[in-house]
């Protein structure tokens, strides 16, 4: 069974440098990674080592930045989508996976074994490395040494592959097309109808409305509402189901 990284002065220098080769990136502040990889399970049976979480709150903020600037970058996209191709390579399943692929799991400091470190615990380590990577250097230099980081995933890559694939959520499509034409965003009403006990409801669209800007009423989309005998886990999904009929009602309204 794989054991936990040993605490020993020589070890985890070891370690760090072996980390360092696999990153990229030669710290000038050292402590910056080994803090990185330090989990609050492991701090709190050793409170002189401090652990990622600060490190993680601004490696999220550095890796959506680079993100965000490679997708304005590319100048043909809009809101909704640069939304969508941003967190589909940012989210925790995604960055964990980074982290499995470079072998972060052997590296990371915690009270349990190896294999038993969450995959949320391997995203947020590898969060909390980008940002010990910008706070070593900040700045410029701290975004490329990052975005270097980064590349080695082909995040960027990614990002030109799944723009042409990726398709956006009917809401919006919806809001998207409505606009197109409207030159207003469209500002749904429902109402709902519920069963079931408090902790396991479950939801229907009674009604879907559409507010008119000129006159402030609300217009009913006559017909779009949840299948009699179909029920959802929560209002997310059925209001989705609704606009996925209102999307269909607009089309053959030409969206006026």
């Amino acid at each position: 069974m794989n054991e936990p990284m040993r605490t020993g002065t020589e070890d985890i220098t070891a370690k760090l440098s072996e980390l360092e080769q696999l990153i990229g990136y030669r710290f000038k502040n050292i402590a910056l990674l080994e803090e990185a990889i330090t989990t609050s399970s492991y701090s709190k049976e050793h409170p002189e080592a401090s652990n990622y979480q600060r490190l993680e709150f601004l490696g999220d903020r550095v890796i959506s930045f680079i993100l965000t600037e490679h997708l304005m970058m590319e100048g043909s996209l809009d809101e909704g989508r640069m939304t969508i191709l941003k967190s589909e390579l940012e989210n925790n399943q995604r960055l964990a996976e980074y982290g499995e692929e470079m072998g972060l799991r052997n590296y990371i400091r915690a009270n349990e074994q190896r294999e038993e470190i969450s995959s949320k615990v391997v995203a947020d380590v590898f969060e909390a490395i980008c940002g010990a990577i910008y706070w070593d250097s900040r700045g410029t230099q701290g975004m490329r040494g990052v975005a270097k980081f980064l590349q080695k995933f082909r995040v960027f890559e990614r990002l030109k592959e799944k723009q042409f694939t990726v398709e956006l959520p009917v809401r919006n499509r919806f809001e998207n097309k409505f606009r197109e034409i409207n030159r207003y965003n469209p500002d749904m009403k429902f109402t709902y109808r519920s069963q079931g006990a408090a902790h396991q409801k479950q939801w229907q669209i009674e009604t879907c409305s559409i507010k008119d800007t000129q006159t402030g009423e609300c217009v009913e989309l006559k017909g779009v509402k949840s299948d009699n005998d179909r029920w959802f886990d929560t209002k997310k999904d059925a209001e989705t189901d609704a606009i996925e009929q209102a999307y269909k009602y607009m089309e053959e309204k030409g969206w006026e």
